[in-house]
């Protein structure tokens, strides 16, 4: 009786990037032998990291937009950005940047982008407005601005008219543009993403998280892909009632207790990590 304990109303759930996900998985699958519950670590269930995905999002942008050298070529390629916001580290950014130098491009880059769109929008239903000061000098109210803000969306977003456009001929479609139009959608989806794991939006992170899935297909991280489809396929359709409650309520962790502070646990791992590693180094010398 001490050797299997009776665990039918425990789980210990287990966080981490793919590596330690596929681990657990070949120790329950090694041990699927045995007789009990206990001794075929069936009460252990791994929740993939939201940092890790948040890294491989990051990736898959600078896979699609930055790594092959015919993205980098015309004027509008996010290089070229890369040049005016960080000129001296365009070498760092055409080999592997690492995340946080990614995390920090999409803030920026998206956010001129984004005002880049506005200003052309203004321009066009009003020539007066040269800029956005002018325009902000004209003082529009609230509504006016949520009617323009669905306008730019749907001028300056990749969507479902996309599709349309590419069935002209070869000679009306800008191809610059409709590049243009994905890397808006993609920097989107990254800072959805990413505020919803800042402000504990667990809803939010999953309907992400769908959007993400085929973007990793269609780069290769087939692994990434699959593990978040079956992570959501057991959370929503498999896991019974509660067990499918302390999933989702455990994903993000607030370890400060402060608005718009909440983390993945993977991420508070890391951190422990970098703590751990500081304070050995700290004491050796």
């Amino acid at each position: 009786m001490f050797d299997s304990p009776d665990i039918s109303e425990h789980v210990i759930l287990i966080h981490g990037d793919l590596g330690t996900g596929e681990q657990l998985q070949a120790a329950q699958l090694r041990r699927s032998i045995e007789s009990t519950p206990w001794n075929r670590f069936q009460h252990v269930i791994f929740v993939p990291g939201l940092f890790h995905l948040k890294m491989a999002c990051a990736d898959a942008i600078w896979q699609c937009f930055i790594q092959p050298p015919t993205a980098r070529e015309d004027s509008t390629s996010l290089m070229h950005d890369i040049a005016q916001l960080r000129p001296k580290e365009t070498g760092i950014f055409c080999s592997k940047p690492g995340f946080h130098r990614m995390h920090q491009l999409i803030r920026h880059a998206g956010a001129c982008r984004r005002l880049d769109c506005w200003r052309a929008f203004v321009k066009s239903k009003n020539p007066r407005f040269k800029d956005l000061e002018t325009f902000a000098k004209s003082e529009p109210d609230f509504e006016s601005l949520k009617e323009m803000a669905n306008e730019v969306a749907h001028l300056y977003i990749a969507n479902h008219c996309l599709k349309r456009t590419r069935r002209r001929r070869d000679t009306s479609c800008n191809l610059q543009h409709e590049n243009a139009l994905f890397l808006n959608k993609y920097f989107l989806l990254y800072e959805e993403l990413s505020y919803a794991m800042n402000v504990g939006d667990i809803g939010r992170v999953e309907t992400c998280i769908v959007s993400w899935i085929p973007i990793l297909k269609a780069i290769g991280k087939h692994k990434y892909a699959t593990h978040m489809t079956t992570f959501l396929l057991n959370v929503h359709f498999m896991y019974p009632e509660g067990l499918k409650q302390a999933i989702r309520y455990h994903i993000l962790v607030n370890p400060t207790g402060r608005k718009a502070k909440w983390r993945a646990v993977d991420w508070c791992v890391k951190l422990n990590n970098l703590f751990t590693k500081v304070s050995k180094h700290t004491n050796l010398v």
